[in-house]
């Protein structure tokens, strides 16, 4: 809703209108004042990139705070009572600031990252150690007064932890820091030298509830441990790790529409011979891994969406005369620059090499250049272009799509090796260009002098 400041009543007398009266006097102006929120948290945007890389410092805490069956099982196993662990917030502090967030006294384990030299801190809550260690030690888990620790009971919570990091050590990817105990300290005192006074720490406080005793843990971890969990994009734990986060939030993505795409070749332009693409223009194709104008199949790409996660390879056949394609591998990462040579080049349809476009006379009825200049006034219009037209060199790769099927999310983290698409296209039906998913033309197959194009039939919008 927009509500718009009201202009300011002019002095004088109402003026009468037709019908007798006076207008009424125009509302006072609003008078407006800016709002300001008060007692907001400064988060800085390195602060915000550590805050992301703990998913792979804690990969069992999910996207909604619980911690996962690995972690909750070992302790059930050791307290013989049911566990659960929820995180509720992570903070980014100043080694100043930590003694905001530890209790005064507690449990606290001083962990060491190897090979890193900063130390981390788990802290558990004196009133959750009391009940873990009564549990442990054969006790009922009645409630006890908050006293520091004696050196048994700090031994029995480190045999918990040490624990713990076990059941977390196979879920871990092998390249981060492990973890080891260092020592146990009973305050925020004991740490200080312990840990520089300029390193920043993560905090994240979990909720723990054994059996029907609630408490906190506490884990702080040091900026630069942080900073160096973080996986490449092609690395075999992060796609685990997107797979198994896809399937547990499979309900929230399971209306979630999307298209699978066939594509069977693509071409290069730039941006200016894009915008200029005209109706009857004659788009040249370096390969086709199909020809459906001839009613044979071959391979294809199939790219989710925009594609850029990976593709899969299909198969392509003609069945009943409609195309379907069956899908033959998978092969996730993004797909190479505009321009860099593709690891696996996709092969010309079997009796189709690829030729050189051919240079056309003056007399030439169709264009195969898309976008090329008409008239020699646009020659000197581009010597007269300024930076901005630099745009225009910028490369585009142009799709050739056998067809596009609708789907769903859920359908998608369902893809195995054999599933069947149909495309819904008969041999001979004209064939889609796209850029980055998004179809801008429909055409249909023609050779000119022995070399494959599409001919322009219509103009997406």
């Amino acid at each position: 809703m927009i509500i718009k400041q009201p202009a300011a009543a002019k002095t004088g007398t109402a003026r009468p209108v037709q019908g007798g009266g006076n207008r009424p006097p125009p509302p006072p102006p609003r008078q407006w004042r800016p709002f300001v929120f008060n007692n907001l948290e400064r988060v800085s945007k390195r602060h915000a990139l550590l805050i992301k890389n703990l998913e792979w410092i804690l990969p069992n805490v999910r996207s909604t705070g619980e911690v996962s069956s690995v972690v909750r099982k070992r302790l059930q196993e050791m307290l013989e009572e049911q566990v659960t662990l929820q995180a509720e917030y992570v903070h980014v502090v100043p080694m100043a600031q930590l003694q905001h967030y530890v209790g005064e006294p507690t449990f606290l384990a001083v962990l060491t990252p190897q090979p890193n030299k900063t130390r981390g801190l788990l802290e558990v809550e004196l009133g959750l150690a009391h009940h873990a260690i009564d549990m442990l030690l054969g006790g009922t888990g009645e409630a006890v007064a908050l006293r520091p620790l004696t050196d048994i009971e700090e031994g029995v919570m480190t045999y918990v932890i040490i624990e713990t990091l076990k059941a977390l050590s196979p879920t871990i990817d092998p390249a981060l820091p492990k973890l080891r105990i260092e020592g146990v300290v009973r305050g925020f005192t004991e740490i200080q030298g312990l840990i520089p006074e300029n390193e920043n720490l993560a905090v994240v406080q979990l909720k723990a509830v054994f059996g029907g005793h609630a408490g906190y843990v506490r884990l702080v971890i040091p900026e630069d441990v942080l900073s160096t969990a973080n996986p490449p994009t092609d690395a075999a734990v992060r796609r685990a790790r997107r797979s198994a986060d896809a399937a547990a939030h499979l309900s929230r993505l399971r209306n979630v529409k999307t298209w699978v795409r066939a594509e069977i070749g693509n071409v290069e332009i730039s941006a200016a011979d894009l915008s200029q693409l005209r109706e009857r223009d004659v788009v040249l194709v370096d390969a086709l891994t199909a020809r459906p104008d001839q009613g044979q199949g071959g391979t294809a790409k199939l790219r989710v969406g925009f594609g850029r996660a990976g593709h899969l390879d299909a198969e392509v056949v003609l069945e009943n005369g409609r195309y379907c394609a069956k899908v033959t591998g998978i092969n996730v990462g993004p797909p190479p620059p505009p321009g860099a040579p593709e690891d696996a080049a996709e092969a010309p349809a079997e009796g189709h090499e690829a030729a050189p476009p051919p240079e056309l006379g003056e007399g030439e009825e169709e264009s195969t250049t898309p976008g090329a200049v008409r008239g020699r006034d646009a020659v000197d219009d581009a010597q007269n272009a300024g930076g901005a037209d630099l745009m225009n060199d910028i490369p585009l790769q142009i799709a050739v799509e056998l067809g596009r099927v609708a789907t769903t999310a859920e359908d998608v983290v369902a893809l195995k090796v054999g599933h069947v698409f149909d495309l819904n296209r008969v041999a001979g039906e004209p064939l889609d260009l796209s850029v980055q998913g998004k179809v801008v033309a429909r055409g249909e197959l023609v050779e000119i002098d022995g070399n494959l194009g599409v001919r322009i039939l219509s103009l997406a919008g």
